[in-house]
């Protein structure tokens, strides 16, 4: 990780002033890049790279040829149809700066620490309104560990309740040094069986679980995200609700399945696998009490 006059720098494709759903009240959610899964229902696939990445939204293109004029690699193709070749592409960001619809944009940019705790701190007093505060989410946060640790750090010294979003993928050691400075942690589970596991998300989850079994005395949160018939499947969800409460873990939520994730597949040139719709209320109802039978407090995300 580089430094810039001392504080350490971050890899980041996003930040959301307004998040509701990444912790308690109104928060700044800073969105860091790379993850080492590679869920195949990712609501967020521009993520997953470890470097920048550009995006192509085609409904806003008006194949003015902007692009193409002023890329240095020449991978933009304006004939009647927009193409990129993206194993040209160097993510140079030169012609998302020349689109005048918004259609090209670059995700990935490095910010400093210090950067990022000065924003929380423009924020704080409709965090403090609002109970609200930083979350630190991916991507996986634990691929940038110096970086998050540090605006963790500066944000608890500001008195802002600090957050971060995992999956679990990663060294206890870099995971215990961000757990030291989070007020609240959202521990991703998403399939109990390991070759399920390695099946939809590319990895194993040994390490994950592994990890979540040492998280007793957190303050901690397991998300479920809801896939139709992969991870909603009431086997997986027996099995990863009676994982918690052996490992202590008494707070779930389960996220309903949200197809909107496929517009974004099209940004990066990929193609989105899954299909299915939202579960119904009385679906969720039924494995909301399936959660709390099993001695848990649920809540739908």
């Amino acid at each position: 990780m580089t430094q810039t006059q001392g504080s350490p720098q971050g890899l980041v494709f996003d930040m959301d002033t307004f998040a509701v759903h990444d912790g308690p009240g109104i928060r700044l959610a800073v969105y860091l890049k790379g993850c080492p899964l590679a869920c195949r229902w990712c609501h967020s696939p521009e993520s997953q790279s470890h470097a920048p990445e550009l995006i192509f939204m085609a409904d806003r293109c008006i194949l003015c040829g902007a692009c193409a004029a002023v890329c240095p690699q020449s991978a933009h193709r304006v004939d009647g149809e927009h193409t990129i070749a993206r194993d040209l592409c160097q993510a140079c960001g030169q012609c998302a700066d020349n689109c005048p619809q918004g259609g090209l944009a670059l995700k990935g940019v490095w910010v400093s620490a210090a950067e990022v705790i000065a924003k929380a701190m423009r924020m704080k007093p409709f965090f403090d309104h609002s109970g609200g505060g930083i979350t630190l989410s991916g991507g996986e946060v634990t691929r940038q560990p110096e970086f998050a640790e540090a605006v963790l750090r500066g944000c608890q010294a500001a008195g802002i309740h600090t957050a971060i979003e995992t999956c679990g993928a990663a060294s206890w050691a870099n995971l215990e040094r961000l757990l030291a400075h989070a007020d609240l942690t959202l521990y991703d589970l998403k399939l109990l069986d390991d070759a399920e596991h390695r099946r939809w998300t590319g990895a194993s989850n040994r390490q994950i679980l592994a990890n979540a079994a040492r998280l007793r005395g957190y303050p901690v949160q397991v998300r479920v995200p809801l896939i139709p018939g992969v991870t909603d499947a009431a086997a997986n969800l027996a099995g990863l609700f009676g994982f918690m409460r052996e490992a202590g873990l008494r707070s779930v939520a389960l996220l309903p399945y949200n197809p909107s994730a496929g517009a974004k597949y099209a940004w990066i040139g990929r193609p989105y696998e899954l299909s299915g719709e939202p579960q119904s209320a009385a679906r969720l109802a039924e494995l909301l009490e399936m959660a709390q039978t099993m001695g848990l407090e649920a809540s739908a995300g």
